[in-house]
């Protein structure tokens, strides 16, 4: 009986799972800082990274299955308090990267990548994604296009776990890539100048976020 609900509702999962995996793999805050702590500190934080990436997604498609972003779309102060965080963050980030950017010793940098432990990897992951006021709603958008009316409880976990499963391949794909030894080479003959453009791009979806107006 689910079986066969799923299997009618294949072409609906398709059409998320395309929309979902388009913008998941495209360069954002979330790629580039997995990108940058993979070259810098190595495989093991990169991952770390993210999962906490993927579970703070998970949690706002959670949101947005549940009909949550229906009242942050009409709590004025709410989006404005997540919208404010989102984008001072993302302004830190952007600060250390341009810090990292000045200093000429490899070594004593100060990268935009994540830092410290496994479980603080972890922790700048999630965060980096739950102050990101733009994501639940890009989610309803997404789960909009391909669920109907009436989207049953089964549809939208099956959605959002395939979803996550999307995304553990492409941001730990990334991890994996990026933490080779030719990457690691790669990055430290060009890490000034690459830490400069990921201070640029963090700023420019700092600013993106900040001047972010509902519809």
């Amino acid at each position: 009986m689910m079986a066969d609900m799923l299997w009618h509702s294949l072409p609906n999962l398709l059409v998320i799972l395309s929309i979902f995996t388009v913008g998941v793999a495209s360069p954002g805050p979330a790629t580039l800082m997995i990108l940058g702590t993979a070259m810098a500190n190595g495989r093991a934080p990169a991952v770390a990274l993210s999962c906490g990436v993927v579970v703070g997604s998970m949690v706002w498609a959670s949101v947005a299955a549940l009909g949550f972003v229906a009242a942050l779309r009409t709590s004025a102060a709410l989006f404005m308090a997540l919208k404010l965080a989102g984008g001072f963050y993302l302004l830190f980030l952007a600060a250390k990267s341009w810090r990292s950017a000045l200093t000429t010793s490899a070594a004593a940098a100060q990268r935009s990548a994540g830092t410290g432990s496994l479980r603080r990897c972890f922790a700048q992951g999630l965060l980096l994604h739950l102050t990101n006021p733009k994501a639940p709603l890009v989610w309803l958008a997404t789960l909009s296009v391909g669920v109907g009316e009436t989207p049953t409880a089964t549809f939208l976990t099956t959605a959002i776990l395939l979803c996550a499963l999307v995304a553990m391949t492409v941001f730990v794909g990334y991890a994996f890539l990026f933490s080779t030894q030719t990457a690691a080479r790669v990055y430290l003959s060009v890490r000034r100048p690459i830490d400069a453009l990921l201070g640029f791009l963090f700023g420019a979806a700092a600013l993106k976020i900040l001047t972010y107006r509902l519809s």
